[in-house]
């Protein structure tokens, strides 16, 4: 059971110095068991000496080492973090929740979900001691997650599927066999974006991490309850103007719903999908903030499908009919 971690991931770390040390113990893992006491040996050996050694003892709790101690270790960081509001142990926190979580597939219990975006904005919000009410209870005891997005963009994926309506290839949003090929289109579209759809969401979420840890926790990164249209303009533009040229008219009191609208309309979906767009969309119009994730996704999939149709037919360098001149040449 090595240690599940790409190099994305680490790139998102503020502190390189953890990233090293996450490296390092994945290195050291790479082809032997993770016991709950090697793991803890590792982060007694990579990740102590970059703690502050007057909290060193939370480490030398445990007479025996286990997995939910070695979770307890990460309540007890993210306890410090919000009562001094230092940036390190919030990169310490998450390393050492990934340690617990990711050194078996799937991640064991207690982890944050696996979608980098989710995971920070978890963070951001208990750094800011915000409430996150990350399930939803449905009937016959059914949970749901509003943070499941679908591989390929911002919507929840079809009940136990990795991809939405949109995108799933064997369920098209129109019957018959030309509404087969454009989901398969759609398909493939979406697998051809989804390295620029990676790409652009981790930047946005590295420029506004870091900005919100340099700034000790002050810059409106997260949704705000009042002027959210200058928020949206300045952070998310394209998504912006996606709602401008849609001419919805949007203001504080109607944002998410106009959001909702635009993003994640049920209208068309198989009727247990639909059910589950509805719950969702009540619980983040009750909960605003917790439409953040969703918006980064989005904006990426805007800013990377922006990028992709720059290098489309005529539009790249050299293509189309060669000139005269092209031909001599």
């Amino acid at each position: 059971m090595p240690l599940y971690l790409d190099d994305e991931f680490l790139d998102t770390f503020v502190y390189e110095e953890v990233a090293v040390a996450l490296w390092a113990i994945r290195l050291h893992v790479h082809d032997v068991a993770v016991t709950p006491a090697l793991a803890l040996r590792l982060i007694k050996q990579y990740l102590m000496p970059l703690l502050d050694p007057e909290h060193w003892h939370l480490l030398h709790k445990q007479r025996r080492a286990t997995w939910d101690g070695i979770w307890m270790i990460c309540a007890e960081l993210g306890f410090l973090m919000g009562k001094s509001n230092d940036p390190l142990l919030a990169d310490l926190r998450i390393a050492v929740e990934v340690i617990h979580s990711h050194t078996t597939l799937p991640p064991r219990t207690f982890t944050f979900p696996t979608v980098i975006e989710v995971t920070y904005f978890i963070s951001m919000c208990s750094q800011l001691r915000i409430p996150v009410q990350s399930q939803i209870r449905a009937e016959y005891g059914q949970q749901i997650d509003p943070f499941n997005f679908c591989t390929l963009c911002w919507r929840h994926p079809l009940p136990g599927r990795k991809l939405c309506a949109e995108h799933a290839p064997g369920t098209p949003l129109q019957v018959g066999e030309e509404g087969k090929r454009a989901a398969a289109a759609r398909y493939k579209s979406g697998m051809r974006q989804r390295g620029h759809f990676d790409k652009s969401v981790n930047r946005i979420l590295t420029r506004e991490v870091t900005e919100f840890h340099e700034g000790l926790f002050t810059p409106a990164v997260l949704l705000p309850e009042r002027g959210i249209t200058n928020w949206l303009s300045h952070r998310r533009p394209l998504l912006w103007q996606w709602i401008e040229e849609q001419q919805h008219i949007l203001n504080d009191e109607s944002a998410v719903e106009v959001l909702l609208d635009l993003l994640h309309k049920p209208d068309g979906l198989p009727p247990k999908a639909q059910h589950v767009y509805r719950l969702i969309n009540q619980h983040l119009q009750a909960n605003p903030m917790l439409i953040w994730p969703m918006l980064i996704r989005a904006e990426g999939w805007l800013q990377s499908r922006a990028d992709m149709q720059k290098r489309w037919g005529g539009k790249r360098p050299g293509a189309g009919r060669p000139t005269r001149s092209d031909v001599r040449r």
